[in-house]
């Protein structure tokens, strides 16, 4: 038991080193800009399994100063994904999204859009849970104050401010599992490759419907591992290639 733990802890212990050592190689890279050094660096950290937002962070800084513009933006928001509402995220972000080529109108409101998405994204999952917690506990409290108090003053707020909490409670746990669900589910991939071709069928002999060029932002239907059906924006679906993008 005691050479499993050992062999167990040699392990572990030369991964750390090894992705320590290739995080340094990479800053050292990226400060002589050696993107390309610096990219194949730092995926071979991802390739080891490491994950962490400055990790995709800096590789998409990386494959910003490349001019890999798709790239970039999938890992800025793989980025976003493990730490939402960071500035630095959302502004390489905004910045990479002004250099796409397509521009997509949306047949959704956007503004109504851009709400939702900035209200799951307010907090982390864990913010959203403990919200929820202590407004529940609250509103317990204030319940409790509103059975055993004399006063028709303290019933009163007790009684409306408990049904805020309640509210808040009932808005945080949904808003919770939308941003659980949208951590976990594979639900918008990134066009990473110059140009691909979108085709009406999951097959190279199918007819070509539109092109895509890279850093489009797209919805995904379905996906394996050759082919992917997504849905853009304004509502136009097709076929591309899985390997064609950053599935995230």
């Amino acid at each position: 038991m005691k050479h499993v733990l050992y062999i167990l802890f040699l392990v572990i212990s030369l991964h750390t080193f090894s992705s320590v050592d290739l995080t340094q190689q990479a800053e050292i890279f990226y400060k002589n800009k050696n993107y390309k050094g610096a990219i194949e660096s730092y995926e071979m950290i991802v390739k080891q399994g490491v994950m962490s937002y400055k990790l995709f962070y800096n590789l998409g800084n990386a494959y910003y100063k490349n001019n890999e513009i798709g790239k970039a933006i999938y890992n800025y928001e793989l980025a976003n994904k493990l730490k939402p509402n960071n500035d630095d995220i959302i502004m390489n972000l905004r910045i990479a999204n002004q250099k796409t080529i397509d521009k997509i109108e949306s047949k959704e409101n956007f503004f109504l859009g851009a709400i939702k998405t900035g209200l799951v994204n307010y907090f982390t999952t864990n913010g959203w849970a403990w919200l929820s917690i202590a407004s529940l506990i609250v509103c317990l409290v204030l319940a409790f104050s509103f059975f055993v108090s004399g006063s028709v003053s303290i019933k009163r707020l007790s009684f409306f401010t408990a049904v805020f909490c309640f509210i808040v409670f009932i808005s945080s746990m949904v808003l919770g599992f939308s941003a659980l669900q949208s951590k976990q589910q594979i639900s918008f991939a990134i066009i990473t490759t110059r140009e691909s071709k979108i085709h009406e069928e999951p097959s190279t002999t199918s007819n070509s419907k539109f092109s895509l060029h890279d850093g489009t932002k797209v919805s995904v239907i379905e996906t394996n591992e050759t082919w992917t059906n997504i849905k853009l924006e304004n509502g136009n679906e097709g076929w591309v290639k899985t390997a064609d993008i950053g599935l995230f």
